[in-house]
């Protein structure tokens, strides 16, 4: 059995700054992450290329190198597409080099074909172009819906999130908290990240200490960090005021954030809610 849950992220006052002051973007220089030939770099905030998202000017320079101690790729397109034909590599040993120009503006997926854990993205962009100050998305269309395995005692609990906008498109380039407590004992407290494309993202809790029920739920926390990547990120601060709603007949709480979209879900065993915003 799973518990879903789908609810509106609102927000109220919230404000948006840039971090840093944008530079030029007529150069740019991508690295493999060191380590990057075993899995793993995917589920760091870096990624396996650094940066994971890269901006450049039309016309500017991409400069690919390799400082990782294996033979990497960079080769435009995606592991389930393939090769697009845009760029490519080829093998670059240790110090290799690789240049590329982009002539339209767009973004540019990439990864490495030895090694296809290993997906980056390079934003082209009109030269001279100023990066967005202010979130892409507005915070009151943002709904996340959540799916639960059963909380079971001395188990794992699966948590599958997922956001997307009014009209169900995933929110891209979303940075996230999530967090799960039961019985005051933190099982969950990690950093998520949505990329162009990606719809839902699990986590794993550890063991928990006994059933979810009423009287001891499993209370999940959703928190926005901010959106997009290095030069174009943008950050959501402000402190956090919450609400907790219990209903009559179940044993779900939703608590609705305000200023920073923080959502908290109290989830137990057989328990099923579906909030959906106003219309």
């Amino acid at each position: 059995m799973q518990t879903n849950i789908v609810f509106l992220l609102a927000a109220v006052s919230v404000s948006a700054i840039m971090l840093g002051t944008p530079t030029a973007f007529a150069q740019v220089t991508i690295e493999p992450a060191v380590g990057s030939g075993a899995p793993g770099c995917e589920e760091t905030a870096d990624g396996c290329y650094i940066p994971s998202t890269a901006t450049v000017d039309v016309g500017g320079v991409v400069i690919m190198t390799n400082t990782d101690s294996a033979a990497h790729t960079f080769t435009s397109g995606t592991p389930d597409g393939g090769p697009d034909g845009i760029f490519d590599t080829s093998l670059l040993m240790v110090d290799g080099s690789y240049e590329w120009s982009p002539d339209t503006v767009g973004e540019v997926p990439y990864f490495c074909m030895v090694h296809p854990w290993m997906q980056g993205l390079i934003v082209v962009q009109e030269a001279g172009a100023q990066p967005a100050t202010s979130a892409p998305y507005s915070l009151d269309d943002i709904i996340a819906e959540i799916q639960t395995s059963d909380g079971v005692a001395n188990e794992v609990m699966t948590i599958d999130l997922t956001l997307t906008d009014l009209d169900g498109n995933g929110v891209e380039h979303i940075t996230y908290n999530i967090k799960a407590l039961q019985d005051s004992q933190i099982v969950l407290d990690e950093e998520g990240h949505m990329h162009k494309g990606t719809l839902t993202n699990s986590h794993t809790t550890t063991p928990l200490s006994m059933d979810a029920s009423d009287s001891m739920p499993v209370n999940i926390t959703i928190e926005s960090v901010g959106f997009g990547h290095d030069e174009l990120y943008v950050t959501s601060p402000g402190e956090i005021t919450t609400k907790q709603v219990v209903p009559e007949f179940g044993t779900i709480a939703v608590l609705i954030m305000v200023v920073a979209i923080t959502s908290v879900i109290v989830v137990s065993a057989k328990s099923r809610l579906s909030l959906m915003p106003k219309l």
